[in-house]
């Protein structure tokens, strides 16, 4: 199975998940916000600081299986979570 395949089934799981995000929040894209969320919390993330930290220092492995159009998101907040700092 090819990454671009591996990649529709795991985007699959969340389909018709509606984004809850408005204004400049939607300016990056959902799906690719869930994937780094996903990896984030299989590499031990707890929080949305650490799903920041785990896109930026990833941002090169990130790349080779999304398109990142507009980098990645300095910030990932999901909703009234803080920032942890679990992952350096």
């Amino acid at each position: 199975m090819s990454c671009k395949e591996t990649l529709e089934q795991l985007s699959s799981c969340w389909e018709g998940l509606e984004d809850p995000r408005c204004g400049n929040a939607s300016l990056f894209d959902f799906d690719e916000l869930l994937m780094i969320a996903l990896c984030a919390v299989l590499c031990g993330g707890q929080g949305a600081g650490d799903r920041a930290l785990f896109a930026e220092a990833k941002e090169l492995f990130l790349r080779g299986f999304l398109k990142l159009e507009k980098g990645v998101p300095r910030r990932l907040r999901t909703g009234a979570e803080g920032k942890s700092g679990h992952l350096a």
